[in-house]
This record gives structure tokens, sequence and C-alpha cells, in this order.
């Protein structure tokens, strides 16, 4: 086959390969596949040489709308766990949203047949965990392209953060003080199990839009996985069972003993320890277990890739290099989640927010809107003006406000990716999310990080709280 000549497969674009889940797929995956890796680093290479890799920013519509051209499918394992900015004003959970929204708007624009994502399997979705994965499957579906849900507990395999954390404990803790949930019985999945989830669910029809619990068949706790670990490391260990010793205070252990671990990443582990969910047995949850690889011998797999680990491993090197490049740039990102009033959408909430700036400014700056709906922020004495902000009508929608942000004393404008300002309805429009991107800052970074930028988080702590107040029927503008 020539080069110029298309392939007769379909085309996978597989987004969050950093992880050791996203790693394996494009191995499990590419002797089917023409795979695209669509990657937030500037430095990702690809893993064969066969396969393509996509930089582009996960926080713009129009890079991924590119990104996504002639996909057929999408594979999304995409968290926010590493900064994307040298100073990210957001939490996790929003980041993520944001994303996920980009995403499914871009698949949606390409006609992508299906979009595939893993979630946790919590019956509970009061827990961090699974509020914040319901929310993320909710956007995810929410531009019409078909979801591919599969539920799982903790995942066992090589590579996996899980492993290094058990080997951590028995090896650092003489006596390991053990919560509640310790005892609670879990069903983990293998990683071979889970590829070949992912195998049998890509591509097929009646899978589409499902929901699928995936799960091992083997019970296990965390005090059998860690006594597993000790008797395959050939090491005692000694357990203390304490009743009164809260997730808090067990989540702080961990942390201590592997300062790195994301404080998301701590909670979703308790979450599952905690929750005793089981899942209930499906067509896919049977496919996928029928060649079972014991837990054990999966467990030991793990804990001696986890033992020849060393540092400065590929993936530590390029997340390095990657952290360098976002220092060098210089570039802020800040998201805020707003609760909408009812019947109010992102068009409301932008042409209230300048106008409330202005006044609760108001000894200090002055907010002023031109006839095309841009923004002019000045000093109030001299007129010094300190942010333009231009409106894009073609960026926007009633449910989607965008501006360009393009002069003024506090903003640099150094070329690249254009920084810009934006509320966007989610969730059905329960909350805008306020994002600003790609933001350099005028001021020495020093002077900007205890100044500008404490100032914003603050004014925008008092606008989600003047929105909670109109949300619940308090005075409006």
């Amino acid at each position: 086959m020539s080069a110029a000549e298309p392939s007769p497969r379909p085309r996978l674009a597989l987004a969050g390969t950093s992880g050791f889940i996203g790693a394996a797929l494009c191995e499990a995956l590419g002797s089917r596949f023409d795979l695209r890796i669509l990657t937030r680093s500037l430095t990702r290479r690809a893993p064969r040489e066969q396969d393509e890799v996509r930089s582009c920013d996960h926080f713009s519509r129009l890079e991924l709308a590119r990104a996504l051209e002639g996909v057929d499918y999408v594979v999304y394992l995409v968290h926010n766990r590493d900064p994307s900015a040298r100073l990210d004003q957001a939490q996790s959970r929003d980041m993520d949203l944001l994303m996920a929204d980009n995403f499914a708007w871009a698949a949606a624009r390409n006609d992508v047949k299906q979009i595939l994502c893993r979630a946790p399997l919590l019956a509970q979705l009061e827990r961090p965990t699974g509020r914040d994965a319901h929310e993320r499957e909710e956007v995810l579906a929410s531009h019409g392209v078909p979801l591919t849900v599969l539920r799982t507990g903790l995942v066992v395999g090589p590579g996996g953060e899980l492993a290094r954390l058990l080997v951590q404990m028995v090896q650092s803790l003489p006596r390991i003080p053990l919560p509640h949930l310790a005892t609670n019985e879990i069903r983990p999945l293998t990683l071979e199990a889970l590829l070949r989830a992912f195998q049998h669910c890509v591509g097929r029809a009646e899978t589409f839009g499902g929901s699928f619990d995936i799960f091992g068949p083997e019970p296990t706790t965390l005090r059998q996985m860690l006594e597993d670990t000790a008797n395959l490391l050939g090491r005692p260990v000694h357990f203390a069972p304490r009743q009164d010793l809260s997730q808090e205070d067990f989540a702080s252990l961990l942390n201590r003993l592997n300062p790195s671990l994301h404080p998301v990443f701590v909670t979703y582990l308790l979450d599952m320890f905690s929750a005793e969910s089981h899942g209930e047995v499906n067509p896919v949850q049977q496919a996928v277990t029928l060649d079972w690889t014991p837990l054990k011998q999966c467990l030991g797999r793990s804990l001696q890739q986890t033992l020849q680990t060393v540092e400065g491993d590929a993936v530590g090197s390029q997340r390095t290099q990657d952290d360098e490049t976002i220092r060098q740039l210089g570039r802020v990102r800040s998201i805020q989640r707003l609760r909408l009033p009812q019947g109010r959408n992102a068009e409301w909430v932008a042409e209230r927010y300048y106008p409330w700036l202005g006044t609760l400014l108001k000894l200090f700056v002055t907010t002023e809107r031109e006839p095309d709906g841009s923004w002019n922020v000045r000093m109030r004495l001299g007129g010094l003006r300190l942010l333009r902000l231009d409106f894009k009508p073609t960026h926007s929608t009633p449910n989607r406000r965008m501006y360009f942000i393009t002069g003024g004393a506090l903003a640099r404008m150094l070329g690249g990716r254009t920084a810009r300002l934006e509320f966007r309805d989610l969730l059905g429009g329960r909350f805008t999310l306020f994002a600003i991107h790609d933001f350099n800052p005028a001021l020495p970074w020093f002077f900007y990080r205890y100044t500008q930028a404490v100032v914003h988080g603050l004014v925008m702590k008092g606008f989600q709280g003047y929105m909670e107040q109109s949300a619940e029927g308090g005075p409006m503008l």
C-alpha cells in the first residue's frame, strides 16, 4: 500500500495514555486499529513507530476538532493530575469537565461513532469519586456521540500506582495501621481483563450507549493484598487494626509514604476500598473474565516491575521536560464553577460579571462595555486600561460566551495560543464554568503570584457567592 492510500482499518484516537492503562491500550488495540494518540505533552513520542501522535491543547475545542478529523472511535482516559499551566487556579474536577466537554463537542463535529471511557464501580454516587465520574459521563454524552462506560474497581497490573503503594507500605512501615476499610471486600480487575473489555467494546454497536460493570471473580481486601505483597517480597508484615483511624488520617499516612501521590488518586483509592461495590453480572463482564489470570499472579508481576523501576525512567523524564516547558511559558489557567439560576445561561452570566466586577472594585477600577459586546477594564484614576476583552461572536452561543484577551497593562502579548476568557454552561445548564486560558501576566512572576493572582482568586470567590445567592432567589443586577 502506498503512503497516499488510506488505511482500510478504522482509526481510533486514544486520549490519556500517560498512565499504565493507556500505555497498555496502545499495544492491545494497535493490531486492529490505526492509532492516533492525543496528548497535551510537547515531548511525547509514539510508543510504536506506526502510531501517530498529535499534540494538542485539550482546553481548545478547535484544536481537538482538528485532531479528531477522520477518527472513527475515541477512548477517553483523561484525568487532570498534571499541571496544565505554571499556575492552575482550578479544581481537578472542573478541569476534567471542561476537557470532557471539548472532546465530546469535537467528536460530534467529526461524526465519531463511539466514545469509550472508564469509570469507578461505586454503588454510592455521593462519594467524591462517584459524583465526579457521574458528572464527567453526563458531559461526555451531552453532544450526542454514543458513550460506552466500563465501570471497574481497582485495576491491578504492571506500572500501576497501587502496586507501588503496596510495596512502600510493606517496606517502610514496621507495623501497618489499618482502618476499618482494610477489611472491606472488593473485586479488583486485572489489567489483562480490562484490556479485553476495551477490545470487546470498541466498535461493537450493541455496546453503544451502554454501561457495563467489569470486575474480577476473586474477592480480596486491602489487608489481604498487603499480606500477599509481603509474602511475594519475602518480608514479615505486622498489622495494627485501628477502628478509630479515620480515612483522613489514613490518607495523610499514604501521602507521607509517597508525597507525589495526587490527592484525587488518594481519594479514589479510599473510596474504592470503602464502597464494597461488587457490580452486576453482564455479557461484557462474563466475556472478559473467561480467561482469568489469578490475582496473586498478576500482583506478583506488578510488584516485580515496580521493584525494577528506577528514577528517571522515560515517563518521568518526559514529565520533567513538560514541567520545565510549562514553567518557561509562564501561563496561567483559572476555572471556577458558578451555580446558575433557573432559566439563565452563560450569556446572562457574562453580561452581569463585568458590571458586578466594576461595582465590587469601584474604588479602583471601572468596566466599560463597547457596542460590539467587548469590554475594557480601566483604572478609575487616570483611566489606564488594565485589560481589553474582545467579544468573539463566531465562537459564542447563548450557552457559551467567548472573549479574547488582546491587550491591557496586566497582560503580555507573546504570540502563540491566544489568551481567552469564556463562560460555558455544563451539566444541563445547572452550572456555568468561568475559565481563563493561556494568560501571560505582565507583572514579574513572583509579584504576580502574590498580588494579582490572589486578588483574582478572591474576586472569583465573591462572584461564586453572588451566583449562589442569585440561584437561591436573592437579588440580581
